[in-house]
């Protein structure tokens, strides 16, 4: 009788001869159960300081910021007219290429440009006020920039001047935020560029960048540009009336970022 030859039985055979050593190798495994693992705790970003180590406003923050907004001095961007109380002294306001700006060069770079003589009907359109979930005393919202360039728009200190035009300034809407201290007092405000850049008339630039593009006088808006920070540094050298940025000896000492008007993010 012929033996039936099972092609399997050596297979079989080497893998036992090798079980031992592949046992070697397994990593053994703990009870997932046990281990329990733990989400990373989120990194503490710098400007966390502004969450007040997680206080809750004990006044309405968005009522706050729509009557602060609603000032005649807001809405018309004469920062000189509006209350000071509002603020706290360690105010700093910042956008995409100008400051940080404390609150007394900030008015003094504002009245050089005297935006109430050239464009005096300009209406700052607030609406969609919203607090930050992750933030209870910021409360993020939007503007849009109305304005008729009627009167001669020049900059203080400078020999940049244009008579008026007539022309109507319309800007993109751009996004704003305003963050208070517990005691109810503005400490930050920023802005930055428009949520949609073919919007409008004034060629995608906003705030006061766009109303002097409306009276004929482009100037160069963005962030990291060699030319312009070299330009904003040179003026801060002379001490010019309109300036971009505060010294650093002047602005409060919460504010660690060193990087200053359209210089790149440092951190």
């Amino acid at each position: 009788m012929m033996a039936v030859y099972n092609r399997s039985a050596p297979m079989l055979a080497a893998l036992l001869l090798l079980l031992p050593s592949i046992s070697f190798s397994f990593v053994p495994r703990t009870n997932s159960a046990a281990r329990s693992p733990q989400l990373a705790a989120e990194p503490t970003q710098w400007l966390d300081v502004l969450k007040w180590d997680g206080a809750q406003p004990d006044f309405d923050v968005l009522e706050l910021a729509k009557k602060y907004t609603a000032e005649p001095g807001y809405k018309s961007f004469v920062l000189r007219n509006i209350p000071t109380d509002y603020y706290s002294k360690d105010y700093i306001f910042r956008g995409p290429i100008v400051g940080p700006f404390n609150r007394e060069d900030l008015i003094q770079t504002n009245n050089a440009f005297a935006i109430d003589k050239s464009f005096p009907d300009l209406d700052r359109q607030t609406f969609g006020y919203a607090i930050d979930p992750e933030n209870p005393f910021r409360v993020l919202f939007f503007e849009r920039w109305k304005a008729t360039h009627t009167g001669e728009c020049s900059i203080g200190g400078t020999p940049i001047t244009a008579p008026a035009t007539g022309n109507s300034s319309i800007s993109p809407v751009m996004p704003f935020s305003i963050t208070f201290n517990p005691e109810g007092k503005i400490v930050y405000e920023t802005l930055t560029t428009a949520v949609d850049r073919f919007e409008g008339n004034t060629m995608g630039k906003v705030a006061v960048f766009g109303l002097l593009e409306t009276a004929g006088i482009s100037l160069d808006n963005n962030v990291g540009d060699p030319v312009l920070v070299f330009q904003q540094k040179l003026n801060r050298f002379l001490n010019g009336i309109a300036q971009t940025y505060s010294k650093a000896e002047d602005v409060p000492r919460w504010w660690k970022s060193k990087a200053v008007a359209a210089e790149k993010n440092d951190m």
